[in-house]
């Protein structure tokens, strides 16, 4: 089974998604700032919530504090960040405030703590070993991944965090 056709397909829905709220919600930039910081984590996990039920030869999901084991775990987690990050996006593309706000914070805090600080730790710690894998098509190594893993998975998160807390007072 080639991946890169199921992630693409996978990319289409999710696009198709997010387009949709984009179109019928009331963006503001930082809003829009905040759906993309979320979407990045679904993009990062196109594939992996089919290959961890269908490829028996998928090596696991292993990103910040996630250890998983091949199979339906990496389902289950996988899956469950794309499901997470999409929603906080589409909430954020809404300018949602209270409950749908306090929703954005929660997943975004939980992304910052379980993926994109420890990836930070571990990028900034040893840069020469560092590298990003996103299955076989792409890896990045040295201190390139450690700057991309910084601009892309901590400093958003960092500000999604703090545009969801504001708003969620509201």
């Amino acid at each position: 089974m080639n991946w890169l056709h199921v992630s693409l397909g996978a990319l289409a829905v999710y696009l198709g998604v997010l387009v949709y709220f984009y179109r019928t919600g009331s963006p503001t930039r930082a809003g829009i700032g905040v759906a993309l910081a979320n979407f990045l984590f679904v993009l990062l996990n196109l594939a992996a919530p089919f290959r961890g039920v269908i490829d028996s030869g998928y090596a696991g999901y292993r990103v910040g504090l996630f250890d998983v084991d091949p199979g339906f775990m990496v389902t289950l987690v996988s899956g469950g960040i794309v499901v997470a990050a999409l929603a906080a996006a589409c909430l954020a593309l809404r300018n949602v405030r209270g409950p749908g706000a306090l929703f954005v914070l929660v997943v975004d805090a939980a992304l910052l703590v379980l993926i994109g600080l420890p990836e930070t730790i571990s990028a900034l710690s040893n840069p020469g070993d560092y590298r990003i894998e996103l299955g076989e098509y792409l890896q990045i190594p040295g201190l390139v991944a450690a700057v991309i893993v910084v601009a892309l998975f901590t400093v958003p998160l960092l500000l999604s965090v703090r545009w969801a807390a504001r708003r969620a007072r509201a």
